[in-house]
């Protein structure tokens, strides 16, 4: 291939296409949940996955349909439709009932006057039938190579009809017709492989960042996620000249609850705290987050609050956990915190000398009496 030249056959410009749509859309996709990622948002992933899929495969499909509309080459891009299908079914598992589906494709061929041609309707019904099979056997894998064997036989089998219809329509020759069912059934296989290791990758890597992330036995973030997290939201607070308030507490007599109950009965009290805290967070600010940052120390970053904003929130909390019902092994336990909160103040240089202010009025807390809370 040269400036002027190109000589490639028209298969193989074909699957480097496909490949470059599901590229780009990866592409997008990653972009668009790190971006949400950054500016705090609860990211979905699954979902924001499937709502660009529709999106993009939707605009590709009336771009492409747009091209050949009306001229004797429409029949080409019935591969692109096939894969398509597999995509938003297979891949994306997209939600769409029986209903919607028919509804919109009656709507597809009423704007290209359709619908008083038999030939339309049945790429309708093919096309439906396809799209729930293959769901089917999505939502039944195995596990294993009869996984690729479901998948590859649905395509074949669809495939196959889907030309034989466009052969009738287009009265396309019966060699050209098994050239593209052999070109379709290529391309379908090399989307299978390449895709299944896309979401691989990106089960693996979720993982990863889960396990870097999150405490293993309470679920919340962890010492890590609250370094980034304090790190981020101090520097936007000293630019943007906002409040920032931080708040660390401690599950009171925690050694005792431990050299009493046994050490199952410490992990109860921790998951359970966590998990009452979590929730009460939910309901006042989604954008709170519990952190699990020693052993039975936990903090909150309280975005865009000053402590007398705060006040009301970290009292309640404190008394939900005190007011709370801990019961292991048939056994009841009292369980309190001491909290120390702070907010950020002109003469703090660095976050440190916040967090060493909010870990001062924990440990005035602690020692005056535990079951408190200080701001200072």
């Amino acid at each position: 291939m040269t400036w002027s030249k190109w000589f490639v056959a028209p298969a193989f410009t074909s699957i480097f296409f496909l490949l470059g749509v599901l590229t780009l859309y990866w592409f997008m996709t990653n972009k668009l949940i790190q971006y949400l990622g950054r500016r705090g948002k609860h990211v979905d992933v699954p979902k924001v996955r499937t709502a660009v899929g529709i999106i993009y495969m939707l605009l590709l499909l009336i771009l492409t349909q747009a091209a050949v509309n009306g001229t004797v080459n429409s029949w080409v891009f019935t591969n692109f439709e096939i894969f398509a299908i597999v995509f938003v079914s297979y891949f994306l598992m997209l939600q769409i009932r029986l209903w919607q589906l028919a509804a919109a494709t009656l709507l597809f061929m009423l704007v290209n006057g359709n619908l008083g041609s038999w030939l339309p309707w049945a790429f309708a019904v093919v096309y439906i039938g396809f799209y729930f099979t293959l769901k089917q056997i999505r939502l039944h894998r195995h596990g294993s190579w009869r996984d690729f064997a479901d998948y590859a036989s649905a395509t074949l089998i669809f495939s196959v009809i889907l030309w034989g219809i466009t052969k009738v329509r287009f009265d396309l020759h019966w060699a050209t017709m098994g050239w593209e069912i052999l070109f379709s059934f290529v391309l379908l296989t090399i989307m299978y492989f390449y895709v299944d290791s896309l979401f691989d990758s990106a089960s693996t890597l979720a993982k990863l960042t889960y396990t870097t992330n999150f405490d293993d036995l309470t679920h919340v973030r962890n010492y890590f996620a609250f370094k980034n997290d304090f790190s981020c939201s101090f520097s936007g607070a000293q630019k943007e000249h906002g409040p920032l308030t931080l708040m660390l507490f401690d599950i009171d007599h925690f050694k005792h609850v431990n050299d009493t109950y046994g050490h199952l009965a410490g992990d109860y009290v921790l998951n359970t705290v966590a998990q009452l805290i979590t929730k009460q967070l939910a309901t006042i600010d989604p954008d709170l987050r519990l952190y699990r940052t020693g052993g039975e120390e936990f903090t909150i970053i309280f975005n865009h609050y000053t402590t007398d904003q705060a006040r009301t929130h970290i009292d309640a909390i404190a008394q939900a956990v005190k007011n709370g019902d801990f019961q292991h092994a048939n056994q009841e336990i009292a369980i309190s915190i001491s909290v120390g909160v702070t907010q950020l103040q002109t003469g703090d240089e660095n976050q440190l000398d916040l967090y060493r202010r909010a870990d001062q009025n924990l440990y005035f807390s602690k020692r005056n009496g535990r079951d408190r809370v200080t701001i200072a």
